[in-house]
């Protein structure tokens, strides 16, 4: 019979992706090393370790540009921080504006700078320089960030794990969450496939399983958790292989390079969404991807969807709210409990500022270096539903 251990500590965080152990840094650095992370598979194994990864700063809601542009800082300070080389790539990112954003682009752009957000509106020709091949005779709107780019995914999470550790936070994988303990309205405990943990407070990093793990806890938070593919096209011809990151919402689609001769390319919204059961759905992205993603290239990247072939790909999974923002804070109901859930599909980039604001949730009672209150759960039932300016989750 497996013997589980009863264990105390002052703070458990759920979820080993860049949430939850950007999280357990920042509580380390802060001085709170009486910390546990449990994941139940191993480090970054889910939503970020198939994360596109692009580092990016443009959005309209003030609260997220100026998360964006702290993580953006973190990034660059990686290996001083964590000790870990080579795993944010600055080459500056690309997005294109589908058409009629322009005005709203370059509207962007000009408030950002308040905010420590350096970009700029692209000729036609400064396209074409940056991104050889492609057809821009149809794109009205293309901005250039040149401090953003995009990370590993998998050696983020890890970088935030093992600086963690390295301070004394005890990172548990092949440890599943199984219950949380609630004592009236307070959260004193996490049951784990390991044994009992007693705690003062849990953050719940879970991506798409938080809404079952808030459950545990009689809270319902609204999250749908999708299914998303994407694709490993591998190019021996430097000539027309993306240099840097593209999020193209002319076409719904994005690219960006890997190390070695990879590109990583996926679709974006809006299309056609598929609900899925987080415990049971196809790993295995479609055939019909593969179609669909051929045909985008085709069509905007000629050169390279003549040369690059398809080596492999995948299916993961968004945890998505009704307005494409994500869940943060503390819980009024319960006390103690904090959440970090809800990304839907462009967390990763903001994660590592996310896991400061998580710890001063924690530690001090209310995030204070960025206001995040437009992100707490209270704004569903009250109807304060966040909205971006254009494109939806993009800004």
């Amino acid at each position: 019979r497996e013997h589980k251990v009863t264990q105390n500590a002052e703070v458990v965080i759920i979820g080993g992706g860049v949430m939850g152990t950007a999280t357990a840094y920042h509580l380390a650095l802060k001085g709170c090393t009486d910390v546990v992370l449990l994941e139940r598979r191993s480090l970054a194994a889910e939503g970020t370790g198939h994360s596109g990864a692009i580092v990016r700063q443009h959005y309209s809601q003030e609260s997220i540009v100026r998360v964006a542009a702290r993580s953006v800082e973190i990034f660059e300070q990686f290996k001083e921080r964590t000790g870990v080389p080579d795993v944010f790539h600055q080459t500056g990112w690309i997005k294109i504006g589908d058409p009629g954003t322009r005005e709203a682009m370059e509207h962007n752009i000009k408030r950002n700078r308040d905010f420590g957000v350096e970009s700029y509106m692209l000729s036609g020709s400064d396209l074409v320089e940056l991104v050889p091949g492609i057809v821009a005779d149809d794109i009205e709107a293309a901005l250039f960030e040149p401090r953003s780019g995009w990370a590993d995914p998998v050696a983020t999470a890890q970088g935030f794990a093992n600086a963690a550790a390295t301070r004394g936070v005890k990172i548990l994988e092949d440890t599943a969450a199984t219950g949380l303990m609630v004592d009236g309205s307070r959260v004193i405990g996490v049951e784990t496939s390991q044994g009992t943990i007693h705690c003062d407070s849990v953050v719940v990093a879970a991506g798409p399983w938080g809404k079952t793990i808030a459950g545990w806890a009689g809270i319902d938070v609204p999250i749908d958790v999708t299914r998303e593919q994407d694709l490993h096209f591998e190019c021996d011809d430097e000539t027309y292989r993306p240099r840097l990151p593209v999020s193209n919402n002319h076409d719904f689609f994005y690219w960006r390079p890997e190390t070695g001769n990879r590109v990583l390319v996926g679709d974006g919204y809006p299309k056609e969404v598929d609900y899925v059961n987080p415990n049971d759905f196809n790993r295995q992205h479609d055939s019909s991807f593969e179609n669909k993603i051929g045909g985008l290239l085709s069509k905007r990247l000629p050169e390279f969807a003549k040369s690059a072939r398809i080596v492999s790909g995948y299916a993961s999974l968004y945890d998505v709210t009704p307005d494409w923002h994500p869940i943060l804070g503390r819980v009024p109901e319960v006390t103690g409990l904090v959440l970090c859930i809800g990304h839907s599909g462009h967390g990763f980039k903001l994660g590592p500022g996310f896991g400061e604001l998580m710890a001063e949730e924690v530690l001090d009672g209310r995030a204070h270096s960025i206001d995040i209150d437009v992100m707490r759960f209270n704004r569903f039932a009250e109807g304060r539903l966040v909205e971006g300016q254009y494109a939806g989750n993009q800004a």
